[in-house]
């Protein structure tokens, strides 16, 4: 069997494409740092939690929807019980005091920034300009605009109102939309 000159061109430029594509793919990885923490999409319908106690954080934890603070409190180890056994929601922080006299569970809010870090959206509405900078594809200029137009409209109705940002079209939007929600 013999192979035409033409034929062995079209291989090697076959080639030559793959490796091209596989370099461009390899570099891609150092240059676009930013990923989503690993675990926090393997639960659908999962809220994500942070446990403080005497104001160190102990870490996040991801329970299924409807998980009550006594059933968290348990599966994590630790050796309280809440009077008020209320159900989980996302972004709650759970400050447990241990000191005898103050032995109780103080209900805050994860930090936007940590929110951020672990892949859960902030809601626009409150969120702070230095908050706006952490999230991929909004830069200084970028979240000046987009509190300005906050305070323009009183508080965005809907989170696609950030397309009369001039620099937000279709494509930027797309990228930044999975970080901020509107709170109804």
């Amino acid at each position: 069997m013999t192979i035409s000159e033409g034929t062995l061109k079209g291989l090697v430029s076959v080639c030559l494409i793959l490796v091209i594509i596989s370099f461009f793919s390899f570099i891609s990885h150092f240059i676009f740092k930013y990923e989503i923490p690993a675990f926090t999409e393997q639960c659908n319908n999962c809220v994500a939690v942070q446990i403080a106690e005497d104001n160190q954080s102990t870490g996040f934890y991801f329970v299924p929807l409807g998980t009550s603070v006594n059933q968290l409190l348990k599966s994590a180890g630790i050796d309280k019980k809440s009077d008020n056994n209320f159900k989980l929601r996302a972004g709650m922080r759970l400050v447990i005091n241990n000191e005898p006299e103050k032995n109780s569970i103080i209900i805050t809010e994860i930090s936007n920034a940590e929110k951020i870090s672990i892949g859960l959206p902030i809601d626009i509405n409150k969120v702070k300009e230095k908050d706006l900078i952490l999230i991929k594809g909004i830069g200084p200029a970028t979240a000046q605009k987009i509190i300005a137009l906050r305070e323009r409209l009183k508080g965005f109705k809907n989170i696609r109102q950030l397309m009369e940002i001039k620099g937000i079209k279709e494509k930027r939007f797309r990228q930044i939309q999975k970080y901020l929600y509107v709170r109804k």
